[in-house]
């Protein structure tokens, strides 16, 4: 699974965005592939528990 949060865009690029939407009647979504987290076992351990008592899945990356 690929877990993405939106793109930073600057000013230029959010405009050849709206410009490609506006010519073919759609939205689009920026997004960025994260950086995954290293885990210590201890960690990951906490993340799979919390995972079971919640019956999600979570993924964990570096902001």
């Amino acid at each position: 699974m690929i877990c993405m949060g939106y793109a930073n865009l600057s000013a230029g690029d959010i405009e050849k965005v709206k410009t490609i939407e506006k010519e073919m009647n759609i939205t689009l979504l920026a997004y960025e592939v994260p950086t995954y987290s290293n885990l210590k076992d201890d960690d990951l351990k906490k993340i799979k528990d919390l995972e079971k008592d919640l019956g999600l899945s979570l993924v964990a990356y570096e902001v």
